[in-house]
């Protein structure tokens, strides 16, 4: 048989139904009757994976149990009918994924690759970052999820907009496991990968195969970075919308198409819009309701929860035991504006811990770039004069001032100078360039 999963389900219909899907995929399905029978389960065997239903009675101690086990057990939680609270809430205790009931066969099967990828520490598994989107308290997430609770029973496109790191994907699944669709497929292409030929493959089918939007028949199309789709495949997608059919692939006859697109974006698309890099027509038919992920610099009061929270997930996954960053140490993580957003927060956060393996970390064991105290620095730089100040050349001064003294203090290397000042070689170089311009 193939990887062990503890399926625990005090329903015995939901728990039979559970038990035959994961079977049929070629996995040894471990029946638990309730979280006593879990807990029991969990401390005397070995498994690769548990899905656990969420509302049940000692639901959180199940998962509790499985992520401090050693090794620990990835956790996916089954939630009630789209009741999206309980999946924020088992993400924020540490679960690596969710599923509402009713769910498809394929969301199930999707569902089993990512954790178990994680698990294996394939690539294929969710980063821990897509579940710490939910987690904090700041007035934008809370306003986030209320968002996706209004639109969980509308049929409306959405369109979902933030930085890289944020998150967008797993907002994307929240909004079909709260929806009327959440029965029906989800099914995800990046289109920031593909050119224009895959591109419309991809979407369409060829050679007889079907694409995407078939697959997602009677639920949801997720179009990551919309904005890379190429013009003449934005106007294939926009007779799509407003049709609602698509071509069969031999091209032979139109078929009816009953999805929901979800698209996401980082780019800003009113400008592509005016620079006519993007159709109007699709823009509006896309922008029906708009979900904004918050960048980690705007929601800095949850960058100690955050940090705090991958330190847990980090140690539980490692079999570490690094204890809570000191306040020196979170000041510094607290004040630096993650570029990178919550997906560099993380990875900062796991490098530290792996650092430190059996001991608290410290200033040294910080890079470079978090290591100047940016809150202290900004302090007492200069008072506002009574007559004003010209901020725009005050702060090009200073910026000339730094960069002039990373490059002498290394010697001239750019590398060094850009890890000194925060930034990317790349950055450094180009504002370089435009000063010899000058």
């Amino acid at each position: 048989m193939g990887t062990r999963i503890l399926l625990v389900d005090d329903e015995p219909a939901a728990r039979a139904t559970l038990h035959r899907l994961v079977v049929a995929m070629g996995h040894d399905g471990v029946l638990a009757a309730d979280g006593a029978d879990a807990l029991t389960k969990i401390q005397n065997e070995a498994f690769d994976l548990c899905l656990a239903d969420a509302e049940m009675p000692d639901g959180r101690a199940v998962l509790e149990a499985a992520r401090t086990r050693r090794p620990p057990v990835p956790v996916v939680v089954l939630t009630g009918e789209g009741t999206v609270k309980h999946a924020v809430a088992a993400l924020r205790a540490g679960a690596v994924d969710f599923l509402s009931k009713p769910f498809h066969n394929e969301i199930l099967a999707q569902t089993l690759r990512r954790a178990l990828g994680n698990a294996t520490g394939s690539n294929d598994g969710p980063h821990p970052t897509e579940g710490a989107t939910l987690v904090g308290e700041h007035p934008a997430i809370r306003l986030m999820l209320e968002r996706i609770d209004q639109v969980a029973d509308t049929d409306a496109n959405v369109l979902i907009r933030g930085e890289a790191g944020t998150g967008k994907e797993m907002i994307a699944r929240l909004v079909h496991a709260s929806s009327a669709r959440r029965a029906g497929p989800f099914v995800a292409i990046n289109l920031a990968q593909l050119t224009e030929a895959l591109a419309d493959g991809e979407l369409f089918g060829d050679a007889g195969r079907p694409g995407r939007i078939l697959a997602a028949q009677h639920g949801t199309l997720f179009l990551d970075e919309v904005s890379a789709l190429p013009k003449p495949v934005q106007a294939k997608l926009l007779r799509v919308l407003q049709e609602r059919e698509v071509l069969s692939a031999d091209g032979a006859h139109p078929i009816p198409v009953n999805i929901r697109i979800i698209a996401a974006a980082s780019r800003n698309l009113e400008q592509m819009v005016r620079d006519g890099t993007l159709s109007d027509d699709l823009y509006y038919r896309l922008d029906v309701i708009p979900i904004e992920v918050p960048a980690l610099r705007e929601r800095k009061a949850d960058i100690a929860v955050l940090a705090d929270h991958f330190r847990r997930e980090i140690n539980a996954r490692s079999g570490l035991n690094v204890p809570g960053f000191s306040p020196e140490v979170m000041k510094r993580l607290c004040s630096y504006d993650w570029p990178g957003n919550i997906r560099q927060l993380e990875s900062t956060v796991e490098k530290l811990i792996h650092l430190a393996a059996d001991r608290a970390v410290t200033l040294n064991d910080l890079p470079t770039n978090l290591r100047a105290d940016v809150v202290d620095l900004g302090v007492g730089i200069v008072d506002l004069p009574p007559y004003g100040v010209d901020l725009r050349l005050l702060l090009t001064r200073l910026e000339e001032r730094l960069i002039g003294q990373a490059l002498e203090r290394t010697g001239g290397n750019k590398n060094r100078a850009a890890e000194l000042l925060g930034m990317n070689r790349t950055t450094l170089v180009e504002k370089l360039r435009r000063r010899s311009v000058a």
